[in-house]
């Protein structure tokens, strides 16, 4: 991979910034403090994006992202010098916001916002640091740190649906036959799943990283870049379909005597390998012709410029931040809640109903069979004090995605309340309607994202913020359901001693 023209200059190029340590201790001792301070700020949100990184395969890159970003301002550095080294107080517009949004993450207790404000405000301050001049000849690779953030996995459902409508297309368009019901796709010889392994976020995420990195090195026009950029984000989705689309045609061939089990991996990291080739043959195939040196002249040494009101203001401002998360820790309103009583619904003749969703670390959960539905339809609850476990998490499933395939899922309302309805099948073809709703201080919600923001402003305002999710699955929709409903949603909103 090409790195651009980073030898040694000779003595008769432009003089660069003199940035010995022994002529500027106060500059150094300064950085080295705003860095302490950022990681002391951002504590929370840096352990908890390496449990991240550490845990979860899709992200076990960001582990490099940080160091990459400064190996290529270590590759900039002799154009990184030439630039006037100034304090700036414009990267306050950054820094404030961020600051803003860790608060706001602590308070909902939101990683997203939190990492996102922790990779944010690492960048701000080396803008704060050397100056927008400065600033500007290192943009990529600060902007590349926020490749640090472990954000993607929400696109993991679409993925899924792409690759299952694009395998199904040239699996019919190569004559082989099949039945589709959500996201199983049965042929004659076995049943595949489309399962959150085979969305190809791994591909998709990977791809725009190294994507991105290839152009930053290799492309100069900013139109190739950006070209070579979006081919990066379709090629991997194209790809994995094909992908599917192969392991289903093997197994078609060769009656599930291959691509199954082990082999199903094997295909999938070799493709993987093939897919990242692929890609940076396509790079080379648009690579810019090589960039002239510019001619530099003789100009008087620089030295680096220290504000210290600026340096004082950021401190502050990390350290009032500091310390208003930690008042909304500690003042949060007490919400403990009794446990919901639901013998008065509960159909005790009947077999226990299958337990339909998957939840993490609540403090109780309870699951009953509805009277009068003959035992075809089940009540469930979660609820979640926001310690040990989280109310609006994407851990917690409306259904088990390794039994259940989601068809459809929309919105309804009843009585003025509005409700998740989702569709789901089993293997078999067996459908299941679920019902979903949250509730917050007899409060109905129907999506997580305005269950945060509603635990948010409570938090911030001492209120209670401890929830209830209420799910209820039935295999048949009939005009008592209804009112089934209109009951436990009555139920849902009384406060509980």
């Amino acid at each position: 991979m090409h790195l651009g023209n980073t030898g040694a200059r000779d003595n008769n190029q432009r003089k660069a910034v003199n940035l010995s340590f022994a002529k500027n201790k106060a500059f150094f001792v300064s950085g080295f403090t705003m860095l302490c301070l950022w990681v002391l700020f951002c504590w929370r949100g840096l352990s908890s994006v390496v449990q991240i990184w550490y845990g979860n395969e899709i992200f076990n890159h960001g582990f490099f992202i940080v160091p990459g970003a400064i190996y290529l301002i270590y590759l900039k550095r002799y154009t990184l010098f030439e630039q006037p080294i100034k304090t700036t107080p414009l990267a306050f517009i950054v820094i404030v916001p961020a600051v803003a949004l860790y608060i706001v993450g602590i308070a909902g207790d939101i990683q997203l916002f939190l990492h996102t404000a922790t990779f944010t405000l690492l960048p701000a301050i080396i803008w704060l640091m050397v100056g927008t001049r400065a600033a500007k000849t290192i943009l990529f690779p600060l902007v590349f740190m926020l490749f640090s953030i472990p954000v993607g996995e929400q696109l993991i459902p679409y993925l899924q649906e792409i690759a299952a409508n694009g395998s199904v297309a040239l699996l019919r368009l190569t004559g082989v036959p099949l039945f589709r019901s959500g996201l199983y796709i049965e042929i004659p010889q076995g049943r595949f799943l489309v399962a959150e392994a085979c969305s190809g976020v791994s591909f998709f995420i990977a791809s725009f990283v190294i994507g991105s990195l290839y152009a930053y090195l290799n492309l100069v026009s900013a139109k190739r870049r950006l070209a070579f950029v979006a081919i990066s984000l379709v090629f991997p989705i194209l790809a994995n379909i094909v992908r599917v689309y192969g392991i289903i045609l093997i197994a078609y061939w060769t009656d599930m005597e291959h691509a199954a089990g082990a082999d199903h991996l094997i295909y999938g990291w070799f493709f993987f390998a093939f897919v990242i080739v692929c890609l940076l043959g396509i790079g080379e195939l648009m690579r810019d012709s090589e960039a002239k040196p510019s001619d530099y002249q003789e100009v008087s040494a620089l030295k680096p410029t220290l504000s210290v009101a600026t340096i004082v203001s950021c401190s502050l401002i990390l350290a009032i931040g500091h310390f208003a998360y930690t008042n909304v820790e500690t003042n949060t309103a007490n919400d403990s809640s009794s446990m919901v009583d639901l013998s008065l619904f509960a159909d005790k003749s009947c077999a226990p109903f299958i337990k339909f969703p998957v939840v993490d670390s609540p403090n109780y959960e309870i699951q009953v069979t509805l009277q009068g539905t003959q035992c075809n339809a089940s009540a469930f609850i979660a609820f979640f004090d926001e310690v040990n476990g989280e109310l609006a998490s994407y851990q917690n499933r409306d259904f088990d995605p390794s039994y259940f395939s989601l068809e459809t899922s929309r919105n309804i309302e009843l009585d003025g309340h509005d409700l998740l309805m989702s569709e789901v099948v089993t293997p078999s073809g067996e459908q299941l309607f679920i019902y979903k709703w949250y509730v917050i201080n007899s409060k109905v919600y129907a999506s997580k994202e305005k269950v945060k923001i509603n635990q948010v402003i409570n938090k911030l305002l001492s209120k209670p913020y401890k929830g209830h999710i209420w799910l209820v699955a039935t295999k048949q929709q009939g005009p008592g359901l209804n009112e089934k409903l209109r009951e436990l949603v009555a139920l849902s909103k009384v406060k509980l001693d």
